[in-house]
């Protein structure tokens, strides 16, 4: 399958190409031509191109043709050949997005890619409830609290046209929102992590300060959170998740970082020197860092200079995730996000946005491989709670089979019936059902004994090989 933009004076629109070329069997080709159609019903709207944040026609009024200097280094004249179509050819009218229009009668903010689908009337925390809250995440811990959540995406949703969760259908609502909730329970180890593990996993409160011990896995006490051997002691340098070449306004000024001093806090960091995964989607590096700054506060110095803010304020913990869904895209230039995809009925896309470099696919018997199951997982206690099916997997090559595996061997209890009754599309949630000897009920994720049961069990890697080769021949027949 393949997306065909078509680009016609009067608007953008969307054309699905089936490619039927392959040698694939007649139930494979009739099981993709149900996908399509699934597909097709959600793509006939015209969909926004970049365009639309285009110059072009950006005159008369209030309208002023102004330059994104998170992208390049400008000046508002240098986008003035941008008023006119015949520039797109020629710099900077050629880099997507550069130049954009803005209404000064209003507060600078660029627009986020749109969908092309209208606002739709039910409010996003009016469908994601407090109690629909509690029950994903029945151990969240600050700042993962719901009400910082809601207030979060209410300002988001004030500033832009394109809105998080509140765009097209309720169906098309529900399924942004179990997309976002399954990858960020998983992100965030069910609300619970603030901060990525491995440097921050657990903080050190020393003489009025909070301090963190970066650590090497094979150093790093899983079970209580411990790091025995710092990685910062006696003067070695941590530097991860900074790009030295990126500066502002691309990047956050970063460099290698050390230990506070090497008497009271030897081996401990201080956590606004470095920007590793922190908030609902573990946002990290320099370049992100700065792009969430200015999105969320208005000024790059803020999480700049305050990283750890995003481990320490619900506004910037759910605020740098939701960021993130509506501004990041793929690699590749494709101008496309996460909320986008969401609306078009795609996991596996948001997926590969998110991790695709790691997860689609993953390394058969490394970690990633365990990370897909835990996603997967949370996506499907997800789904059951917003009362919808599961979207589909294309656009992550291999996380098919990844979910096949995983309800086929018993790890993934919660995705069961899901997998038993896919419908082309998504309707309610059936009803939960005990069908296998795994416990079913989500507060099960307590305890993560089913992941360490997995983890070098030979048995289950021998069921993994064998179900990888009769996967896609059982989707097949359940389809038909």
């Amino acid at each position: 399958k393949r997306y065909k933009k078509l680009q016609q004076p009067w608007s953008s629109w969307y054309a699905i190409a089936i490619d039927i070329d392959r040698p694939n069997p007649p139930s494979q080709q009739f099981n993709h031509l149900l996908k399509m159609a699934r597909r097709l019903l959600l793509l006939l709207v015209p969909l926004a191109s970049a365009q639309d944040l285009s110059c072009v026609g950006c005159i008369g009024g209030t309208k002023k043709c102004v330059g994104d200097t998170t992208i390049q280094m400008l000046d508002d004249v240098d986008c003035i050949p941008c008023l006119k179509r015949s520039g797109k050819w020629t710099w900077p009218c050629n880099v997507e997005g550069l130049c954009w229009c803005w209404d000064s009668s209003k507060p600078k903010y660029k627009p986020a890619l749109s969908s092309g689908l209208e606002p739709a009337l039910a409010k996003p925390c009016d469908i994601f409830t407090e109690a629909m809250f509690d029950k994903i995440a029945p151990n969240a811990v600050h700042p993962y609290t719901y009400d910082g959540l809601c207030d979060a995406i209410e300002m988001l949703n004030d500033r832009y046209d394109e809105k998080i969760f509140m765009m097209g259908t309720l169906l098309q609502q529900k399924q942004e929102w179990a997309a976002f909730l399954g990858h960020t329970t998983h992100e965030s180890a069910q609300y619970t992590a603030a901060r990525e593990a491995l440097v921050c996993g657990r903080t050190v409160e020393k003489y009025s300060g909070t301090f963190c011990k970066p650590c090497d896995n094979k150093y790093f006490d899983w079970d209580n959170r411990y790091c025995k051997v710092s990685l910062v002691a006696n003067g070695q340098f941590y530097d991860d998740y900074c790009d030295k070449v990126i500066t502002p306004p691309y990047g956050c000024v970063c460099g290698p970082t050390t230990e506070v001093d090497g008497d009271v806090r030897a081996g401990l960091m201080n956590p606004n020197a470095a920007y590793f995964g922190r908030g609902a989607i573990q946002l990290s590096w320099n370049s992100n860092y700065i792009k969430a700054s200015q999105v969320l506060t208005e000024s790059a110095e803020t999480l700049c200079s305050q990283p750890d803010l995003v481990a320490t304020e619900p506004k910037y913990a759910w605020g740098t995730a939701l960021w993130f869904w509506m501004f990041s895209k793929p690699p590749g230039g494709e101008q496309t996000n996460c909320h986008i995809k969401a609306l078009e009925g795609s996991f596996g896309s948001t997926l590969r946005i998110i991790n695709g470099g790691l997860e689609c696919p993953p390394d058969a018997y490394g970690y990633h491989a365990e990370a897909v199951v835990t996603r997967l997982r949370y996506y499907c206690i997800a789904a059951s709670v917003m009362e919808v099916r599961l979207m589909d997997f294309d656009g992550c090559e291999g996380l098919d089979d990844a979910f096949y595996r995983c309800v086929k061997t018993g790890f993934c209890p919660e995705c069961n019936e899901h997998y038993r009754n896919p419908t082309m599309e998504p309707s309610l949630a059936p009803a939960p059902q005990k069908t296998t000897p795994q416990p079913t009920d989500w507060g099960s994720w307590r305890s993560e004994d089913w992941l360490t049961a997995m983890r070098g069990n030979s048995a289950v890697k021998s069921v993994f090989s064998l179900f990888g080769s009769l996967t896609l021949a059982m989707a097949v027949c359940l389809w038909l």
